[in-house]
């Protein structure tokens, strides 16, 4: 679906609808979260009144198995509230619109964990640059080669950079100023 440029006139409330929920996807996915997180939120986000599990199911047109996933992800970061309406037994919905909760319960806790994974593999490899095992590399077709020890060099000072800026990343992230705006 072709997102229409802000300067080309509005669609339809419904038609305008529709990109926005497939943007929410599209954001989300992007970010690593899967695109019916952005999909669910943007539904309720957009949606003045409570919605069921069975409304978002149908309104997305996935399973219901799939829109109630989807729901307790997101009602376990607060980005989606359960509200019970008097005389209906079924779970009911409406989206979360502090937007620094959403993101300090939901999308910095996932940045995050990938952040730490990503730091952990850079110091796994960096250290077996240090070793004998770090001086083979396969050249594509499956076969090894030796690494010249200008390449080592080489190849652990690209990685002690990428550690240095993981670290200042995960410095700014996990600071109390940030915390703060957030």
């Amino acid at each position: 679906m072709k997102s229409p440029s802000p300067a080309s006139p509005p669609l339809s409330w419904e038609s305008e609808r529709r990109h926005f929920i497939e943007a929410g996807g599209n954001s989300t996915h992007a970010f690593g979260l899967g695109r019916m997180i952005g999909r669910v939120y943007a539904l309720l986000y957009l949606t003045p009144e409570p919605l069921s599990l069975e409304e978002v199911a149908d309104q997305l047109q996935v399973s219901k198995a799939s829109a109630s996933i989807t729901l307790r992800q997101l009602e376990s970061w607060q980005a989606v509230l359960p509200l019970n309406i008097e005389g209906d037994r079924r779970d009911f919905y409406v989206a979360q619109t502090d937007f620094s909760i959403l993101l300090r319960k939901g999308i910095m806790p996932g940045v995050r964990k990938k952040l730490r994974s990503a730091g952990v593999q850079i110091e796994r490899t960096l250290v077996t640059t240090t070793s004998d095992a770090g001086a083979t590399s396969s050249n594509g077709g499956g076969a090894s080669s030796k690494l010249t020890r200008e390449q080592m060099t080489e190849l652990r000072r690209r990685l002690k950079a990428a550690q240095s800026f993981h670290k200042r990343v995960d410095n700014i992230l996990g600071s109390k100023l940030l915390s703060r705006f957030l």
